[in-house]
């Protein structure tokens, strides 16, 4: 497994951009985060979703700016294509690929109802340490991907949204998001004002990680807030705020502009 410090998978996964389960026609939708840490910015996203009937695909860019370039320079890229069925988003293959520097990193991953079918990623772990708790298959069938993952449809309240536990692999790890109710606050954007739900998350890692890592025992012991706004009428929800703690301080991600046609 990568480095937590390095690995930016969950900061793509609380990025992600909602979609529409209801339209029959296509219908294309843009959402842009702002990313900042200690309150200075370090960096900008932005996602683009497409929606035509039952059928979804989201296509995602994280890129370092500012202050965060003098210490690294951060580029990369996600996506995820998938089916609606019911209340539930069924990914069929995600993928991320992003550069730290000189190093690179991609995954490749396949679903079926929910079971992961391949899982290809680079570097590989090749020569595992001792304390390295490996994935097994029966860890891998029934996971959600880091993009739709966080993908929530219910009622407007943090009763409804979030009691819920979402088991994430992202070819690299299985990490159990516990949600837990948070209340309401008030938030502005371009294309959304009212009300959102709160959602209090904790980090239970499951396999595919040094059990002696200190960024995973630190984020373990942390609770990371997330603010799910409505997408329209279709009962969806996607974040727009993200708190997360970090070592040096909160790393805090923002729309700037959400789910505007």
């Amino acid at each position: 497994m990568q480095p937590a410090r390095t690995r930016p998978t969950l900061a793509l996964a609380l990025l992600l951009a909602a979609v529409s389960a209801m339209p029959a026609a296509a219908e294309a939708m843009s959402t842009q985060y702002d990313v900042s840490l200690i309150g200075l910015p370090v960096g900008r996203a932005s996602f683009d979703t497409t929606i035509r009937g039952d059928a979804y695909r989201v296509e995602g860019t994280l890129a370092s700016s500012g202050l965060a370039d003098i210490v690294t320079r951060i580029k990369g890229k996600s996506s995820v294509a998938g089916r609606i069925q019911g209340t539930k988003l069924f990914a069929h293959s995600y993928g991320l690929d992003y550069s730290s520097d000189k190093k690179t990193y991609r995954s490749a991953v396949t679903f079926r109802s929910g079971k992961v079918s391949t899982a290809e990623v680079a570097p590989k772990v090749t020569k595992p340490k001792k304390d390295y708790v490996p994935v097994s298959q029966s860890q891998l069938s029934s996971v959600v991907d880091p993009l739709s993952g966080l993908m929530l449809k219910g009622k407007a309240t943090p009763e409804s949204l979030c009691k819920r536990r979402l088991p994430f692999f992202d070819g690299w790890s299985r990490l159990d998001l516990v949600l837990s109710p948070g209340g309401t606050r008030p938030f502005s954007t371009d294309g959304y004002k009212g009300d959102v739900v709160v959602c209090n998350v904790r980090i239970e890692p499951v396999s595919g990680y040094r059990a002696a890592s200190r960024g995973m025992k630190f984020i373990q012991r942390q609770t990371i807030e997330l603010w799910f706004a409505p997408i329209k009428d279709t009962g969806i929800f996607a974040p727009v705020y993200a708190k997360i703690p970090t070592e040096i301080g909160p790393l805090t991600l923002r729309a700037s502009m959400f789910a505007k046609n």
